[in-house]
C-alpha cells in the first residue's frame, strides 16, 4: 500500500486546494495510505472539515509557508520552514512515505523535502506564468532547478506547459497534461431578467483585468441602458473602493458583491458572464457558468481554448484588445444569439463532467 505525502499551501476549499482534495479521496479511495500536511499558522477555511471527514486521510498541521512575491522574501520563507522541513524528512523515514505531492507551484516545502529525501515528487503547478502575477519573475532560476530535479511534474493544459517552458527556458519532458476536475453544478432554473445582466466572479486582483470590464461596460451602458454589471468576488471593503475609483456608475447598475460559497445561485442572477484577465490556466467557472446555461465571453489567453470551441459553446476576445469585448457584448444584446452560445456551451459543459477522467489520471500517477 502506498504511502502518499500531500502538502497544501493554504487551508481553503478552492482552486488548487479544492483539486488536491479530489486527488486525496480518490488516492484514499483506490487504498493508499494518505497525509495531508497543512499550513498551521494560517486560519482555516473549511479544508480541515473536508479533509477530517475521509476515511483513510490523516491531517498533519505544521508551521510553513508558501513561496512569496520576490526572491528576497522567498528566501526567508525557505530559512523559516527548516524547523517543518527536518520534522517531515523524520515523518518521511519513520512512516515510509513513497510519494510526495506538492498542491501549488507556490508550495516549496515538497521540492526541499524531497530533494533531502529522495523520495518521488509530484508538483502540481496551477499558476500561470506573467508578470503581473509577480512572484515569479525574480525567481527563474530557482524554478529553473527545482523543476528539473523534480520527478514530475501535474501541468493543468498545454498552453500553460508551454508558457512555463518558454519563461524557464527549458523543456519540461517531465511535465504530465492532467486537466482539474469540473465540479457539477445543480443550479435550477433560471429566471428571466427585465435587464441584461453581465456578470464576473474571481478575486479583484489586478490580473483578473477588471478595469476592461468596467470600461467596456460603461461604454455599452451608454448604448444600451436596460444593462446593470454584478462583480462578485469582493473581499472587504478596499475591493469595493477600488471598483468606485473606476467610474461614476453605481448600484443598482454596478453591484459589488462579496464572496460566497453559492455560485449557482450568482450565476442564475446574470446573463452572460466575462472573463477579462490578462492570463488564465484553466478557469473552471467558465464550466460552471456554462453548466448553468450563462453565455460565456472569456479572455484567448486560457488553457480553456483546449477544451471548448470558440463561436459556438464560448466566445474568445482578447485581453489588449478592448473593441473585441465591446463588439462581442454588442452581439449578446441580442437574446437569440446569447441563447445560442449559452445552449451550445451548456451541452459541451455537461458532456465534459461526464466524460473527465481525473481521478483515474491521479491515481495512476501517484499509487503507482
Amino acid at each position: 500500500m502506498s504511502h502518499i505525502l500531500f502538502i497544501s499551501h493554504a487551508r481553503g476549499v478552492h482552486g488548487a486546494e479544492a483539486v488536491m482534495v479530489r486527488a486525496a479521496k480518490a488516492c484514499a479511495a483506490a487504498g493508499a495510505r494518505v497525509t495531508v500536511v497543512i499550513p498551521s499558522i494560517v486560519e482555516d477555511a473549511g479544508l480541515d472539515k473536508a479533509l477530517s471527514s475521509v476515511r483513510g486521510i490523516a491531517v498533519m498541521p505544521l508551521p510553513y509557508r508558501a513561496a512569496g512575491k520576490n526572491m528576497l522574501r522567498t528566501h526567508l520563507v525557505r530559512l523559516y520552514n527548516i524547523p517543518t522541513l527536518l520534522t517531515l524528512r523524520r515523518f518521511v523515514h519513520r512512516e515510509q512515505v513513497d510519494v510526495i505531492y506538492s498542491s501549488s507551484s507556490i508550495t516549496i516545502l515538497g521540492a526541499a523535502l524531497s530533494g533531502m529525501t529522495g523520495v518521488r515528487h509530484v508538483w502540481h503547478w496551477h499558476e500561470p506564468v506573467d508578470e503581473r502575477f509577480g512572484w515569479h519573475f525574480t525567481m527563474e532560476n530557482y524554478y529553473r532547478q527545482a523543476a528539473q530535479t523534480t520527478d514530475t511534474i501535474l501541468c493543468i493544459s498545454h498552453q500553460q506547459q508551454e508558457e512555463w517552458e518558454q519563461t524557464l527556458g527549458v523543456s519540461l519532458n517531465n511535465a504530465v497534461i492532467v486537466y482539474n476536475p469540473i465540479k457539477q453544478l445543480n443550479v435550477g432554473p433560471t429566471q428571466p431578467h427585465k435587464d441584461v445582466r453581465i456578470g464576473f466572479i474571481g478575486n479583484f486582483e489586478e490580473r483578473k483585468n477588471l478595469p476592461l470590464l468596467l470600461q467596456t461596460f460603461v461604454a455599452i451602458h451608454d448604448k444600451v441602458p436596460h444593462t446593470s454589471l454584478l462583480l462578485c468576488g469582493a473581499k472587504d471593503e478596499q475591493d469595493r473602493n477600488y471598483v468606485e475609483r473606476m467610474t461614476d456608475l453605481r448600484e443598482p447598475i454596478i453591484r459589488v458583491l462579496p464572496q460566497t460559497s453559492d455560485v449557482a445561485a450568482f450565476y442564475r442572477s446574470i446573463d452572460i458572464l466575462v472573463l477579462p484577465s490578462w492570463r488564465e490556466t484553466m478557469p473552471l467557472v467558465i464550466l460552471e457558468a456554462m453548466q448553468a446555461g450563462v453565455c460565456v465571453l472569456q479572455t484567448n489567453r486560457s488553457g480553456m481554448a483546449e477544451l471548448v470551441a470558440p463561436g459556438t459553446e464560448t466566445l474568445f476576445f482578447s485581453p489588449d484588445r478592448p473593441e473585441e469585448l465591446e463588439h462581442l457584448l454588442m452581439r449578446c444584446m441580442d437574446v437569440d444569439y446569447r441563447q445560442y452560445i449559452a445552449q451550445a456551451g451548456q451541452q459541451k459543459a455537461i458532456q465534459l463532467v461526464n466524460n473527465q477522467s481525473f481521478d483515474e489520471q491521479i491515481t495512476k500517477i501517484l499509487c503507482a
